[in-house]
Order: C-alpha cells, then sequence, then structure tokens
C-alpha cells in the first residue's frame, strides 16, 4: 500500500509542477474589468451590463513557490553548455517550502446593476493545489547522511493538497450611506471532481552513529477522492464509477465577503474574504493511514560486490530494501468521507483617485496555508485612458520575490471587450529571478459603460 501512496504522491507532484497561474492582484484594482468581482464581492466595474463569452469567459492560470529561483538551479557557461548547481539549489532552500497553483475557467459569467444594487451569476470550473517538501529530504541526496546528519531524525514530511471542483456562484452587492459604503458577499455551491488531501506525511529518517544502519518510521494519513481506481497501481479509470458530475455527492459550499468605503472624496479603502468554504467528498473515498507510528523499519544498505562485482545486482538490491521497508510500514485502508477546506485568500486595499478615470492603489493579500501566512504587496496605477484601452501597472513583493512587475489592458470596441491580465511580465523576461508565473485572459460584452470612482455606487462622481 505504502508504494501507492508513493506513486500518488509523484503522480501529483508531476502534474502541480506542470502548471503556471496567479494570484489576482493586478486585477483587483482594475475598474474596467468585470472579473474583479471575484476577488471582492462590492467592487463593481464600470459596466451596467456584462456578459462573458460562453466558452472564454476567463481562463487564470497560476504557479508560485516561497523560496527557489531557476539561477538556484541551473546556469549556462561560457561554451554555451547547461550546468546544474545541485549544492547551490539546496541552500537557497527553506526549511520547509512551498509550490501553488491555482487554474480555473470560467463557462458562463453576466451581471447587471438595479439601481444601488450589482447582481452576477457564474459558472466555472477550479482547480486548486498546494504542495510543501522538506530541505532535508535533497540534503539526503546532495550532502549526504554523513556528518551532522549522523543520528538526526530527517522528517521528509511531504505536503499534498489538491482538489478540482465545479463551483456556481451568485453574488450581490449595494451602497450604503449615500452611497460611501458598499457591502458584497458571493455564495458558492461547489461540486467535487477530484481530491487528495494529506493530514499527516511524516517520514522520519535516521542514521545510526555507531554502526550507520538506516531507520525508517512512518505517520501516515492520506484522503483521496477521484475517477480513478485508486486500489490499482496503475490508477486505472473505475469501469463502476457514474461520471455525470451533477450526481456527484462531492458537495459543499464557500462565502465570499467584500466592502468599499469611501474615506474622503479621493480614498476609498476596500478589504475582501474569498473562499471561505469545505466541499464534502464521499464518492470513491480512499484512507490509507499508519497502522502503527511507533513501528521502525531498519536496514544496512547495499553489499560492496552487489554494485561493483562481475555480476552486478544494482537494480535487485534496491528493489529488496524498498520491498523491505514497504513491508513494515504498513498503512490500513479504509472509506471513510471526509471534508477539506478551500484555500482561504484575504485582500485589504486603498486607493487615492487623481480624476475619475486614474487612481494609484496599494494592496495587501495574504493565503493561510499549514498553519503558515503567505503574503504579498502591491503598488499599481489604474486608468481609463480612453474610452478603448483601460490600463493597470503593478509591482508587487510576491513569494519572498521582488521582481514582479504586473500589466492588466482591457480593449473596448463597442460592447466587445477583450482583457489579459499578468502579474509578473517582468519575471517572464527575468525568468532567472522569478519564482511566480501568471496569466488571465478572455472576452466580455459590455454595455453602458461610465467614468466612475470604482467600487461605491455605479454612479459618475465628481471628485475633489
Amino acid at each position: 500500500m505504502l508504494k501507492k501512496i508513493i506513486t500518488l504522491q509523484i503522480i501529483v507532484l508531476s502534474f502541480v509542477l506542470s502548471v503556471n497561474a496567479q494570484h489576482n492582484l493586478t486585477m483587483y484594482n482594475m475598474h474596467t474589468l468585470p472579473q474583479r468581482i471575484q476577488v471582492n464581492p462590492a467592487s463593481i466595474p464600470d459596466s451596467r451590463f456584462f456578459i462573458s463569452m460562453p466558452g472564454f469567459a476567463s481562463i487564470h492560470m497560476l504557479y508560485g513557490n516561497d523560496g527557489f529561483k531557476l539561477k538556484n538551479l541551473v546556469s549556462v557557461d561560457d561554451s554555451n553548455r547547461l550546468v546544474v548547481h545541485p549544492l547551490s539549489f539546496y541552500n537557497a532552500l527553506n526549511k520547509n517550502n512551498r509550490l501553488s497553483t491555482d487554474v480555473s475557467y470560467d463557462i458562463i459569467n453576466f451581471g447587471f446593476k438595479i439601481r444601488k444594487s450589482y447582481l452576477t451569476v457564474c459558472l466555472g470550473e477550479k482547480i486548486k493545489s498546494q504542495v510543501s517538501f522538506p530541505k532535508d529530504f535533497l540534503g539526503l541526496f546532495i550532502i549526504g547522511n554523513a556528518g551532522q546528519n549522523l543520528g538526526k531524525d530527517m522528517n521528509f514530511n511531504f505536503g499534498f493538497d489538491m482538489m478540482a471542483y465545479n463551483d456556481i456562484s451568485a453574488t450581490y452587492s449595494r451602497s450604503f450611506l449615500k452611497d460611501k459604503l458598499r457591502l458584497g458577499v458571493k455564495g458558492s455551491y461547489l461540486n467535487g471532481i477530484l481530491n487528495v488531501n494529506t493530514e499527516k506525511t511524516d517520514l522520519i529518517f535516521n542514521t545510526n552513529p555507531v554502526d550507520f544502519h538506516y531507520t525508517v518510521r512512518s505517520n501516515i494519513k492520506v484522503n483521496t477522492s477521484s475517477f480513478l481506481d485508486t486500489l490499482n497501481i496503475n490508477f486505472e479509470p473505475d469501469k463502476n464509477i457514474d461520471y455525470n458530475v451533477l450526481k456527484s455527492r462531492n458537495r459543499g459550499m464557500a462565502m465570499s465577503f467584500g466592502a468599499t468605503y469611501q474615506l474622503i472624496p479621493k480614498v476609498v479603502l476596500s478589504a475582501s474574504i474569498v473562499d471561505l468554504g469545505y466541499i464534502n467528498w464521499k464518492d470513491n473515498v480512499q484512507n490509507y493511514e499508519t497502522v502503527d507510528p511507533n513501528r521502525k523499519a531498519e536496514f544496512y544498505g547495499l553489499k560492496i560486490q552487489d554494485l561493483f562485482g562481475d555480476n552486478p545486482k544494482t537494480d535487485s538490491s534496491f528493489i529488496v530494501i524498498r520491498d523491505s521497508i514497504i513491508d513494515k510500514l504498513k498503512l490500513k485502508s479504509t472509506h471513510n468521507s471526509y471534508r477539506t477546506n478551500l484555500p482561504t485568500s484575504f485582500y485589504l486595499g486603498g486607493n487615492f483617485w487623481l480624476t475619475k478615470r486614474h487612481n494609484f492603489g496599494v494592496l495587501f493579500y495574504g493565503n493561510y496555508f499549514q498553519k503558515k501566512l503567505n503574503p504579498a504587496i502591491t503598488l499599481s496605477y489604474n486608468g481609463k485612458l480612453t474610452k478603448v484601452l483601460g490600463v493597470s501597472v503593478s509591482y508587487s513583493m510576491i513569494n519572498k520575490s521582488f521582481v514582479n512587475g504586473g500589466v492588466g489592458l482591457t480593449l473596448n470596441g463597442g460592447p466587445f471587450q477583450y482583457y489579459l491580465v499578468a502579474d509578473n511580465v517582468l519575471g517572464m523576461i527575468k525568468y532567472k529571478n522569478a519564482n511566480t508565473v501568471d496569466l488571465r485572459t478572455g472576452i466580455n460584452f459590455t454595455f453602458r459603460r461610465k467614468d466612475k470612482q470604482a467600487g461605491l455606487s455605479g454612479k459618475s462622481k465628481k471628485l475633489g
């Protein structure tokens, strides 16, 4: 069973590393873009009515990590050859490292204003995943298990959390206090498709300082729910599963809340909490848990003659060790339903409006995962240059990196609107120093657009 868990983890990690995505930091202040409602339900666009193009409403992709950069791993020498630097990569890592992705695809999205209220409806699909891995794991292979690692418990506590689900949501906002205050709320019905959830993944490795034999013990609890038969080592589709997601029992809900407040005529404050929710997983559930966390697997390495003799037996020797560990670190399998929470984010912002078309913004962002706050800070200019062109330019600190220059564009031709947003265009140019990649694009049809101080009543306002 441990072999299946290890294989499953490799599959998930490979998937996660192949995905790219974004934090919505630039989009938050784009008052010409209807999709900004998704990150603050109280923020409204400059159009009284919009509808996104079915099938191309919004495509959003994000990838980020909080530590290493490409320059830490590889470089090109004077002979134009690729050189790998494993020790430099190892030294650049944190004790625990995190990779996160967010992929979303909106099928349909529309909204309209009724007096002081704004209502939107959206149907989309989302994939959210976060992976954490310890520095010690790479250290075992790069610097070995001697020296300071002798007798030391090295915890290879990988974390894998991934969920894919359908999201049907409705957003409502309304202005109060003579249009100075606007409050918004979004409710979502969630339908789960696929999930991998790691409650515990402690794998302790120790080298005995006396005779140098190795000890491994585990404390693992992993939950899965999917259309794949996870009991099958090849993860083949289960023929008994109904693939109609509308019949899925993996149901959940989420709420998002937002507010904007005009402190003085030219200053607007805003705040939001996004994706406060959960999914109950009941379909094709498998739970894997260590039977005895105190049980140890001991092995004494490989015989030298098996590696360098006349008939080396390298492959078979490693297989014997692997099977010995798997046999001793037993896992039990159950089929109990479980609940996972969505990764919740929050935004705190302030905007200074020069005119009703132009403003400067500051934004604080946070995401909480595995008892750790992952923050970001963004400074931005947001303007409507002409009736055709809306522009946002941002500079962000994301994942401990300061090489994040973002751009957002909306191009309007009559009601037709094409938009493109990226939080890290600068990182695409200086890719060796970047650890965040992002992109959002799509097509809307917007009607009755007006210049206004965004986020309040939707009326055209004279500032100052």
